[in-house]
């Protein structure tokens, strides 16, 4: 049985480390029971979900990433992240191939002056 205070560490791990390019940055509280869209409120172009696992492997459940790209409004251009513990306080952020690689490039160019 999940306790609550393990979900909360590990979003309140994400939002303060996000806060230093985002100072606001926050675990939302109340985003499983559907108040909020999001486990982490930033004004950064990102959409978190958290997901924490009691097993030693990590499984990417396409219905929960599939949700997380659908919370996002078509005129709102934010990249949907799924963030995964397990059992061994492990963590994971998965992002669509495709997404990572645009991501990925433009950090590269920015980062080498092209």
């Amino acid at each position: 049985m999940r306790r609550d205070k393990d979900w909360q560490v590990f979003e309140n791990y994400i939002a303060e480390i996000l806060k230093e390019i985002d100072p606001y940055c926050v675990a939302t509280p109340g985003s499983g029971n559907g108040g909020c869209k999001s486990d982490i409120k930033t004004i950064l172009p990102i959409q978190i979900e958290c997901k924490q696992r009691k097993t030693k492997d990590i499984t990417i459940r396409m219905d929960v990433f599939e949700k997380l790209k659908g919370e996002i409004p078509f005129h709102v251009q934010k990249l949907p992240v799924y963030c995964l513990e397990q059992k061994d306080k492990k963590r994971f952020a998965v992002l669509d191939l495709n997404d990572f690689l645009e991501f990925y490039i433009e950090y590269w160019k920015l980062k080498n002056g092209e």
